[in-house]
């Protein structure tokens, strides 16, 4: 906020700045509620959200002991080297299907078990709530 030479009161950023950080606020609204929606979802299913939170660290190989985030800038990014869960998982199923978060192949493809890997959106929400920008695997 600024003060012009006529008195007038008005704002240095630009309609482009404004309209960027609105969306960026949306968006952020947008997640927050997926978010409390999904926590909501596993405290009635008497599930614990850290769990699947863990089972998808582990499908992008992520242990914090040989493989773990970089600092950049002050922030922290992971690189994926792999994207995959073989076997039965109740927290993948939940997160695939209407979420979109984990794509899930059927078992008969693949010797009789399910195959799940996280979608960009899956990818998203894991480094929200870890606090770790993750890249795409082909990146």
């Amino acid at each position: 906020m600024t003060t012009w030479k006529d008195g007038e009161d008005g704002c240095t950023l630009t309609r482009r700045q404004l309209d960027k950080m609105d969306e960026e606020y949306s968006r952020y609204l947008g997640n927050m509620g997926d978010d409390m929606g999904i926590q909501m979802d596993f405290d009635n299913k008497g599930w614990r959200l850290e769990n699947a939170l863990d089972d998808m660290r582990h499908m992008i190989g992520l242990d914090m002991l040989k493989h773990k985030p970089y600092k950049r800038h002050g922030k922290l990014f992971y690189k994926p080297y792999r994207n995959h869960w073989a076997g039965p998982n109740k927290y993948l199923d939940y997160l695939s299907g209407v979420l979109g978060m984990v794509e899930k192949q059927e078992p008969k493809l693949l010797g009789g078990m399910p195959y799940y890997y996280l979608t960009r959106r899956g990818l998203n929400f894991l480094g929200r709530h870890i606090g770790v920008a993750i890249h795409d695997i082909e990146d």
